[in-house]
C-alpha cells in the first residue's frame, strides 16, 4: 500500500523524478550505443562482402 503524497518527504519525491529521468537517459544511450554498434558491425560486414565480390 502506498503512502499518501503529503506523507512522503519532498526529497524522496524529487529523487523519484530524477530516477525516472536517469532511467530514460540510460535507455536512450543503451539503444543508441548498442544498436548503433550492431548496425555499424552489420554495415561493415556488408561492405567487406561487397568489396570481395
Amino acid at each position: 500500500m502506498e503512502a499518501p503524497k503529503d506523507m512522503i518527504p519532498k526529497d524522496a519525491q524529487e529523487q523519484g523524478k530524477d530516477d525516472v529521468k536517469s532511467l530514460k537517459g540510460t535507455l536512450f544511450s543503451s539503444i543508441v550505443f548498442v544498436g548503433g554498434g550492431i548496425t555499424l558491425f552489420i554495415v561493415l560486414l556488408f561492405v567487406i562482402y561487397m568489396i570481395r565480390i
